[in-house]
């Protein structure tokens, strides 16, 4: 079952909010109690390889949000590691075709109706196929025009929880500098068309916001995954502040 703390957002028809942890492990219990309902560790572009994420996830048994991970690509072996070590959920990058949606959800299950090989590296995760998959939400990023072409079978993906969109490489593929993507038109009707796409298919739409002026436009559009804030700002905005104060005052 998806975890309690997106669940219970979903449910009142609120967004639920997420932290990124890049830096590594240091940041992560910081931000799973700064209020957060969900924390992500990023594979991607963050400090983490999928190994160190599973080591990390250990720290969060327990914490009131969820933790997801986000994996470097779609890779089924990849996927299975985390799951594995008690990932509430992931994300998975450049997803640009329903198959490829469909391969990503196929890492999360086992056989017959996936490909994920059972090796829970927790003992609370108990045993039961059936509550080991159930417990893990599956989202798939959209960030190409071309997969914005195939959005409605992509969200229509059996099994899967949601979309996530990075705007700022959907920008680029529409040959939009990284700096202009939050204000983007263009960029504005593709997060509209995914949106719609959720909502027909039933899935939730999320997005990897610019910014906390850019999470509130993205809320007010439907969004209800939402990543707000990274580990990496949070501290170069706090340790800013700090040094404009004191300095203001001296």
């Amino acid at each position: 079952m998806t975890h309690r703390a997106l669940r219970e957002r979903w449910e009142r028809g609120e967004a639920a909010l997420g932290g990124s942890a890049h830096l590594g492990p240091a940041s992560v219990e910081p931000l799973a109690a700064a209020g957060y309902d969900w924390v992500w560790l990023d594979c991607q572009h963050g400090l983490y390889d999928e190994a160190e994420a599973a080591r990390v996830l250990r720290a969060l048994a327990g914490a009131p949000c969820a933790a997801v991970v986000r994996v470097a690509q779609n890779d089924a072996a990849a996927i299975g590691r985390v799951l594995d070590a008690g990932a509430d959920g992931v994300i998975v990058p450049l997803v640009d075709s329903a198959r490829e949606a469909a391969e990503a959800v196929a890492a999360c299950r086992y056989p017959p109706a996936g490909v994920r090989s059972f090796g829970p590296g927790r003992p609370d995760l108990g045993s039961d196929l059936e509550v080991l998959e159930r417990r893990v939400s599956c989202f798939v990023m959209v960030e190409s025009a071309r997969a914005l072409e195939d959005v409605d079978a992509i969200a229509a993906t059996p099994g899967l929880a949601g979309i996530v969109v990075g705007p700022i490489d959907f920008g680029i593929s529409l040959g939009i500098a990284p700096r202009e993507a939050a204000g983007s038109e263009r960029v504005l009707a593709g997060l509209v068309a995914v949106a719609a796409a959720c909502e027909r298919a039933g899935v939730v739409p999320g997005i990897l916001a610019l910014g906390t002026e850019h999470a509130k436009r993205c809320v007010e559009l439907g969004f209800r995954f939402v990543g707000v804030g990274a580990d990496a700002l949070s501290l170069r905005g706090a340790a800013a502040r700090e040094v404009q104060l004191v300095r203001m005052a001296s």
